[in-house]
């Protein structure tokens, strides 16, 4: 079992900065504040936190644009 420890500020103290933006390729994990993105290499690490944050309630946008506009 991976350990997502390191990243549970993505779902508790920065949850309202880290978003989710659904598009072609899947979720990206996007900084909406910094308009930047979250890149993990590990495919399931990556998926581990994506569920996460979707079962936290995190939001999710369509587009990236409406991520930025939403600060």
């Amino acid at each position: 079992m991976m350990n997502i420890t390191e990243y549970e500020y993505l779902w508790t103290t920065e949850k309202e900065k880290w978003v989710l933006v659904n598009s072609s390729y899947g979720y990206g994990i996007i900084n909406k504040a910094t308009q930047s993105m979250l890149m993990v290499s590990d495919d399931e690490l990556e998926k581990a936190l994506i569920d996460h944050m979707l079962a936290e309630g995190c939001k999710t946008y369509d587009n990236i644009k409406d991520a930025y506009a939403d600060v």
